[in-house]
């Protein structure tokens, strides 16, 4: 017999876990609206070190939502439009699914959910930046056994209760989750709170997703 994991459960962000993270749809987007292009020119690439405001999200001088409220509103000034964060947010995932959906990861979640694994999604901002009816009408989302939504419950990551939220939510204790999360102080409060926590890197998230099918589907106690 196959050895059993010590985990029993899955625990995902969203944006940059299951769906491609908005730093790569920009540049997808820009592709297909040209005019946006000198927009990310001027903040020297989005995400990159020379993005002011995005260095400044990592220090948590500002939010996420409040980074992409402003890089909406000039990203849609560039293409003449008023654009607040889900009215970008519309436009990337107007794209073909395979340009956003990770397939690693949906792949991940169809076989620790075949392993008889709980697999949930803890997020800060699903519904906030895509609209409850969007959420309602995404098929992959109904993988999810539960779904701890910030933009419902007002406890945003890296807040203790809402790892303490997730944990509940998959009715495990945290030590038998698995978290993947792609800011590193969401992956630092999983860890806090006693789960065991990959960052998912915005360059290439495989690695990550192979650490965690590792952990869930193949590796025994230790």
């Amino acid at each position: 017999m196959p050895p059993v994991s010590e985990y029993s459960g899955l625990l995902l962000d969203i944006g940059g876990v299951v769906h491609n993270t908005g730093v790569r749809m920009v540049e997808r987007l820009a592709r297909r609206e040209p005019a946006m292009q000198p927009v990310i020119e001027e903040i020297g690439g989005i995400a990159s070190d020379r993005d002011e405001l995005w260095q400044r999200m990592l220090r948590r001088q500002v939010t996420e939502r409040d980074y992409w409220a402003q890089r909406a509103a000039e990203l849609g000034a560039a293409v003449g439009e008023t654009w607040d964060t889900r009215a970008l947010m519309d436009r990337f995932y107007q794209l073909p699914e395979h340009e956003w959906l990770c397939a690693p990861t949906i792949e991940l979640m169809t076989d620790a959910k075949a392993a008889g694994l709980r697999v949930g999604a803890l997020t800060n901002d699903m519904t906030a930046f895509h609209g409850s009816e969007w959420v309602a009408r995404q098929e992959h989302l109904k993988l999810f056994d539960v779904i701890v939504d910030a933009s419902l419950t007002g406890v945003m990551k890296p807040d203790p209760r809402a790892f303490r939220g997730g944990a509940q939510a998959l009715g495990l204790p945290a030590g038998q989750i698995v978290f993947l999360d792609d800011m590193p102080w969401n992956v630092d409060g999983a860890r806090q709170a006693g789960m065991t926590a990959i960052r998912v890197p915005w360059e290439d998230p495989a690695p990550a997703i192979d650490t965690a099918r590792d952990l869930l589907l193949r590796l025994g106690p230790r």
